[in-house]
């Protein structure tokens, strides 16, 4: 057998506690900021030309992580051999991007934000995408296109390093986002205080230095929420592309059902916390935020139908997805690279494709029978 065959383990409780931090990010972003966790989401903002500080905060965050990823996790940063092609990685990136941007989601977005809170059209999406991939991974032969030896994996239980860092990120994340909601109730507190004194007597630059902190610690939710996340996305294995493609790839003797216990450890988390806004009602707003952020439509379209295939043949060729391509690209990894560069495209692509049919639509609307 070559030596550069990669053996993949079955590995569902490492993948589990990746997932759980990946459900923590989830959490804690919903009840900080109001906002769903969607990696895609946050960068086809940029790429479009929605400049909100809060989605550069979040890539930001997920930067840093990818730093602290490297030297607690060298492992988890898997380079695409040489050997795969840079056709494959372009046409990959571009189905993705156009898929994530028709379907507004990714494996973050809809197959966990979306799942949390039961969404009809995030299940329908991850189901579709999910079969997809898995038809694309076995069709393409994915695995042994990415090196990986064709073996059945062997189960591996998590190191003791491995449940101590997970124990620690835990803990660390969900002490910064307490201390972030703490904090920004804190200053709210102050800053009601400060506008009820005396009918503007007191100088007021106390209370506008209240009202801009709570901005402040907004984005610093989102840089929490985004390092968070590529350090569950690197302990869950989603940074391996061998891994990921070792799902996708169902038809070979590697298979590895690793994969759907990140899901499992990632959604049961960030379940409670949807549910609990969501059902039970029991924030009436987020920590730091005026209000909540979560989309209600429960259209199933032909849109919504084309995304979750054009992202589920793309996965399945490349075996990455949005967040993890990206860290990949920040460490180098030059197929990674022009895979992000041709997601990014797809991304632009589609909404400018968007936006020409919304321009002719309303012309025509305009316009109206019998008019020229």
């Amino acid at each position: 057998m070559r030596g550069d065959l990669i053996a993949l383990s079955f590995t569902p409780a490492t993948a589990a506690l990746g997932g759980l931090l990946l459900g923590l990010a989830t959490a804690g972003k919903l009840l900080t900021t109001g906002r769903v966790l969607g990696i895609s989401g946050a960068l086809k903002g940029l790429v479009t030309g929605d400049w909100a500080p809060w989605r550069a905060a979040f890539l930001a965050g997920m930067a840093l992580g990818a730093m602290a990823l490297g030297g607690l996790l060298p492992a988890a940063l898997e380079a695409t051999p040489a050997t795969f092609p840079m056709w494959r990685a372009a046409l990959a990136g571009l189905l993705v991007g156009l898929g994530t941007s028709l379907g507004n989601g990714c494996t973050s977005g809809h197959g966990i934000s979306g799942v949390a809170r039961l969404s009809p059209r995030s299940l329908v999406f991850m189901a579709l995408f999910m079969a997809v991939g898995m038809a694309t991974g076995s069709l393409a032969a994915t695995a042994a296109a990415v090196n990986v030896a064709p073996l059945p994996p062997a189960l591996q239980l998590p190191t003791a390093t491995e449940v101590r860092l997970a124990a620690t990120l835990a803990g660390a994340g969900a002490a910064a986002f307490a201390t972030l909601a703490a904090a920004g109730w804190l200053l709210a507190r102050r800053s009601a205080a400060t506008a009820g004194t005396a009918a503007g007597v007191r100088d007021q630059a106390p209370a506008a230095a209240a009202a801009q902190c709570p901005a402040a610690l907004e984005l610093a939710a989102e840089v929490a929420a985004g390092a968070l996340v590529t350090l569950g996305l690197g302990l869950g294995g989603m940074t391996r592309p061998s891994k990921v493609s070792g799902f996708l790839t169902l038809s070979a003797a590697s298979w590895d059902p690793s994969l759907p216990f990140i899901m499992l450890g990632a959604v049961s988390v960030a379940m409670l916390a949807y549910q609990g806004v969501v059902r039970f009602r029991l924030m009436s707003k987020p920590a730091l935020c005026p209000r909540f952020q979560i989309p209600t439509s429960t259209t199933i379209d032909a849109k919504l139908l084309a995304g979750g295939a054009l992202f589920g043949v793309g996965w399945g060729l490349a075996g990455m997805c949005p967040g993890p391509a990206l860290i990949s690209a920040l460490y180098g990894d030059v197929r990674m690279i022009v895979f992000s560069a041709a997601m990014a495209a797809g991304m632009w692509l589609e909404g400018q494709l968007g936006a020409a049919l919304a321009a002719g639509a309303s012309a025509a609307t305009t316009a109206g029978p019998g008019k020229a």
